[in-house]
């Protein structure tokens, strides 16, 4: 494997990422061609397409399946090698953490970590990426330095720590023709359209099941794949949302919104960050999530 280079393999992974080419030019800051003559190296050293393009994108064939995860283990222990470092100073340092947010994080989480680096870690820089089903396998290749959420399939090698205690709450706007004084009941809750959000990583299919138990009927008026359009589809309709107290106390402020104890008993849920043991001993992942543990932790 003598005419590779780091380079290219980091180019392999991030088209095994993306699906595309021309996106993992942009994430990669380099030239489409070079891109392009990268995967030409790669193909004719494995005598294979590696990626054939389709209408979801460029997939990958059997053989770049068979090798993504020993070319990210290459990839994370060559560059982990070069980036040796004993210490870490946040004043100073430019280094890129891979950071894996459900999309309430980008909410709650991410203001107050920013506005933080701003003043203590500058030059620091954040790849951000959602909780998804690869979350798992990148935590352990070394991709994303640390994740928070609810993240299932966590194995023996990962750590865990709470962070925060939530609850969810119900979420419509201000002015309802149908719910007044703050209050709602279950006769309410059943009778109003719902706005459901089916995302990763924020526990909500839980939520899900604890309402098929309790026998609760829930007429699901519109359903999304993430947070993003919570806020106007609630605004804009007479829609219920079930949704975390603090996503909601925050865009409270700032839209004509109300928040509302649900009419049945929900645990309260926590959040928390995880890492994985191979790295629970590098400076500064150390120093990211005693940063989390700062902002965030209720002790």
């Amino acid at each position: 494997m003598d005419n590779l280079d780091l380079k290219q393999l980091r180019i392999f992974i991030e088209i095994f990422k993306t699906e595309s080419i021309s996106q993992a030019a942009i994430n990669l800051d380099i030239g489409q061609p070079a891109v392009s003559m990268a995967l030409a190296k790669l193909r004719d050293h494995f005598a294979d397409p590696l990626f054939v393009r389709t209408s979801k994108g460029m997939q990958p064939t059997p053989l770049a399946e068979e090798i993504i995860s020993p070319m990210r283990l290459a990839f994370t222990t060559i560059t982990a090698t070069l980036n040796h470092r004993s210490n870490f100073d946040p004043m100073v340092s430019d280094r890129l953490f891979g950071l894996c947010i459900t999309d309430i994080g980008q909410r709650v989480i991410m203001p107050r970590l920013l506005e933080y680096c701003k003043k203590h870690a500058p030059s620091i820089r954040i790849d951000l990426s959602y909780v998804s089903e690869h979350t798992v396998r990148d935590l352990e290749s070394g991709t994303i330095d640390l994740a928070q959420g609810y993240i299932a399939g966590l194995d023996a090698g990962f750590y865990q720590q709470a962070l925060f205690t939530d609850r969810f709450v119900c979420m419509l706007r201000q002015g309802h023709p149908r719910i007044e004084n703050g209050r709602l009941t279950m006769a309410d809750f059943e009778r109003e359209s719902h706005l459901v959000i089916s995302t990763q990583g924020s526990g909500h299919h839980i939520v899900d099941k604890k309402i098929e138990e309790m026998g609760i009927q829930r007429k699901v008026g519109l359903r999304i794949p993430n947070y993003l359009g919570v806020i106007s589809s609630i605004v804009d309709s007479d829609y219920l949302a079930i949704v975390p107290e603090r996503f909601g106390k925050i865009v409270a402020v700032n839209t004509p919104v109300q928040l509302i104890s649900l009419p049945f008993k929900l645990d309260s849920f926590r959040v928390m960050q995880h890492w994985h043991g191979r790295y629970a001993n590098d400076p500064g992942v150390i120093w990211l999530r005693k940063v989390m543990t700062t902002l965030f932790s209720e002790h």
